[in-house]
């Protein structure tokens, strides 16, 4: 991207450039109707300030980051982990510097995408934790670096999205529990905003029916990926719909809240009623004899795009983003026989 210089500035203003820096750093000797003209300009034409210490030389170096959005105190699924390690260590490897970066709806409304990108001098991004209602989706034509989204697919044909394919694994998932001879399949969603949500909903959909079954409106319901929310819908869902004999849900963690409303209600997990998950995060394999559930490689996942993005800086194409596979694992959950 072309940065705005604060030469730039100066000139569009008509002022000198110490006037610039006095307006931007407030210093009480400039007019305040300049000042407030001056900010306004340099937001306008995307000013930054130019970080220190990121050349030597007077030769920039390359760096990717990884732009976290919502990033939570508590991580159960080692989504988080498991990305920014395969990020970090895909940068390791081809000598680029990496830097981890964060943001929230509050940050978005503030700071475009655009200025964070040059903010930092970054010369390629990745993104994870985003949603498709989220303000910088819309700014994506707006920056001119390799981008890479992870777990979503995004509007710009430009970006690269590292994702497995959710829709067939959601498809695979109930098909499974279809040839156990489970039949009235109740699926527990994320969120309507979440891109995964809607590909898994839709696999769920095309694999009930395949097998010549309809879904009633009321047996998929949005637990917003959190157990406790999970919990009480399944609760209230298996009372309405005592003929519910499985759950697909769309994270483990929503399974797991399921699975705890089906205890409480004085059913089996496994037996009454089948459960699979979404993601195998590291204590699924220890509850209800084991969580049967689709596994997705985080860290493969990081390190895919790491590579990804530097290949696009460098000009090549050697990785490829299309074999960020998924395996079914079966569990005692969801076990045939």
């Amino acid at each position: 991207m072309v940065r705005t210089t604060i030469r730039d500035v100066a000139r569009q203003a008509g002022v000198s450039i110490t006037t610039v820096s006095k307006a931007l750093n407030d210093y009480s000797d400039v007019n305040p109707e300049t000042r407030k003209r001056i900010k306004e300009l340099a937001e306008k034409m995307n000013y930054v300030p130019n970080a220190a210490g990121r050349t030597m030389g007077g030769k920039a170096d390359k760096v990717i980051g990884l732009l976290i959005n919502d990033l939570k105190p508590t991580d159960p699924s080692g989504a988080v982990y498991g990305i920014l390690s395969g990020v970090c260590h895909a940068c390791q490897d081809n000598g680029i510097e990496f830097i981890l970066l964060t943001s929230d709806i509050l940050r978005q409304q503030q700071e475009t995408l655009k200025v964070l990108c040059l903010k930092k001098q970054l010369t390629g991004l990745i993104c994870s934790g985003f949603r498709i209602s989220d303000r910088y989706m819309d700014q994506l034509a707006d920056i001119d670096i390799p981008c890479a989204f992870i777990d979503m697919r995004t509007p710009d044909s430009r970006v690269l999205d590292i994702t497995i394919d959710n829709q067939r694994a959601a498809f695979d998932a109930v098909s499974y529990l279809l040839r156990c001879g489970r039949k009235n399949i109740a699926m527990v969603n994320g969120s309507t905003v979440a891109d995964v949500s809607l590909l898994r909903e839709s696999g769920y959909r095309a694999a009930m029916a395949a097998a010549g079954l309809e879904v009633s409106p009321l047996r998929v319901v949005n637990a917003n990926f959190d157990d406790i929310v999970a919990y009480n819908l399944v609760w209230r869902l298996l009372q309405d719909d005592p003929g519910i004999d499985a759950l697909f849900c769309a994270s483990d963690l929503m399974a797991i809240g399921a699975c705890r409303a089906i205890e409480d209600l004085g059913k089996r997990v496994g037996s009454d009623i089948f459960v699979v998950g979404f993601d195998d995060i590291p204590i699924a394999k220890y509850l209800y004899g084991g969580l049967t559930t689709v596994r997705q490689d985080f860290y493969r996942m990081g390190y895919v795009a790491g590579q990804a993005i530097y290949d696009r800086i460098e000009g090549t194409s050697k990785a490829h983003t299309d074999d960020v596979m998924y395996e079914l694992v079966v569990r005692g959950s969801a076990r045939a026989g």
